[in-house]
C-alpha cells in the first residue's frame, strides 16, 4: 500500500501504537475474522470491493470491467 494511501486511511502517525501493538491488532483482527459468520464476511468484502471500484479513475475502472466481464461500454 503507498504512504499517501496508508495516511489517508490512518495507518501511520497513531501514537497508541507500538511494534508490539501490531501484533496485538493482527490477533484481534484474526479472532474477530474467524467469528464471523460466512454472510458478514461477504457483506465486509462487498463493501470493500465496492469501496475500491468507486474510488478508482475510469481508466481503471474500464479495465478492470473489461477484465473481469470482457465487455467494452462507453
Amino acid at each position: 500500500m503507498s504512504k499517501i494511501k496508508e495516511e489517508l486511511i490512518g495507518y501511520e502517525n497513531n501514537d497508541w501504537i507500538s511494534e508490539e501493538d501490531h501484533v496485538r491488532v493482527d490477533e484481534v483482527t484474526e479472532y474477530l475474522l474467524y467469528a464471523m459468520s460466512v454472510a458478514e464476511m461477504a457483506q465486509a468484502a462487498k463493501q470493500h470491493i465496492q469501496h475500491d471500484l468507486y474510488t478508482m479513475t475510469r481508466s481503471d475502472f474500464n479495465k478492470v470491467h473489461y477484465d473481469t466481464i470482457g465487455v467494452h461500454t462507453k
